[in-house]
């Protein structure tokens, strides 16, 4: 499952479902304040911790049948999709994560779309790989055409082992998910004593200022170009830090990613151009400064055995960053 690669016609709609009020899963019941609105959704912004995410979204069981179903109606789509514009950046990550652990270990992939990215552990003995993909058609790809082991549904119906993984994983897919928090929790408990988490977010600002949002809205327009109905949660590596805490996961570093590789010469050469750029600014500031398409957080579970529920509140600090780039 991936939310940001996908034709705008397959986005879920929801002119004609009563809406459900979502609450921030960081601050709870929180004053938040409309940014504007996408695809007829409310886009709003958390007064307690800034996380941006829809506000009002049709039924729970309307968007998991729309993932299952609809995000994906073809293997050549997920081919596309997930494959072609999305080898060389799954291929560096799946590098990255592999130096987490050189000894290798277990590891669960949420959201596994084609399967490309487990595909890069299958040559190393060392590593044991599953994923969890909600649409049918992509989950059938992964197993046929890559020999995984994908289950099909969402991370809530697999009901695994507690400590069963080593790293769990979630590329570009973590803010499809309606229940962020429910899910986080669900991390720690899978997640060895000492295992890692990683997860790929979708660089926020970049999509504001690009096809998601003001260089495309007339002046005065609030429509913003945010898929939502796809997407529910806009994270940056702030937010993701403080609902990755409300588990007991603690931020480990992050790293800048790049644009799909998807277009013409001219396309893919200024892309790349944008990319090094970014990528640059972003590891000069730590981090702070952040253009960049998108970008790769890592937490880890502390070894010693804490709650996993912490309190939620509305006056969430800032999280102190030990190391960028």
């Amino acid at each position: 499952m991936d939310g940001n690669i996908h034709q705008p016609d397959m986005v879920a709609n929801a002119s004609h479902e009563i809406l459900e009020r979502i609450l921030c899963p960081i601050c709870g019941p929180c004053p938040t304040s409309l940014i504007g609105t996408s695809n007829r959704l409310p886009v709003s912004r958390c007064d307690g911790c800034d996380l941006i995410y829809v506000s009002e979204c049709p039924p729970l069981n309307s968007t998991h049948a729309y993932f299952r179903e609809a995000h994906k109606k073809d293997s050549q789509s997920t081919r596309i999709a997930y494959v072609d514009y999305r080898k060389k950046s799954l291929q560096r990550e799946a590098a990255r994560i592999r130096r987490l652990m050189p000894q290798g270990g277990r590891l669960l992939d949420v959201g596994t779309a084609s399967g490309y990215f487990l595909r890069q552990f299958r040559r190393h003995a060392n590593w044991q790989v599953e994923g969890v993909e909600p649409s049918r058609v992509s989950a059938e790809f992964a197993r046929q055409t890559f020999g995984l082991n994908v289950h099909e549904g969402f991370l809530s119906d697999q009901k695994f082992d507690e400590a069963a993984f080593d790293i769990v994983c979630s590329l570009d897919a973590f803010g499809c998910h309606r229940q962020p928090r429910e899910d986080m929790l669900e991390f720690h408990r899978i997640l060895a004593p000492g295992g890692f988490l990683a997860i790929e977010i979708p660089g926020l600002w970049f999509r504001m200022l690009t096809s998601s949002g003001w260089i495309y809205r007339k002046p005065a327009d609030r429509t913003l170009r945010l898929q939502a109905g796809v997407n529910f949660f806009y994270y940056t590596r702030a937010t993701l830090t403080r609902l990755a805490s409300v588990a007991c996961l603690e931020f480990v570093e992050s790293y800048p990613e790049g644009l799909p590789a998807a277009g013409n010469r001219i396309t893919l050469t200024a892309r790349k151009a944008y990319d090094v750029a970014a990528a640059g600014l972003y590891r000069a500031t730590g981090g702070h400064l952040n253009l960049c398409a998108k970008e790769l957080c890592i937490f880890r579970k502390p070894v010693a055995q804490i709650p996993a529920v912490l309190p939620v509140t509305s006056d969430s600090q800032s999280p102190v960053y030990r190391r960028a780039g």
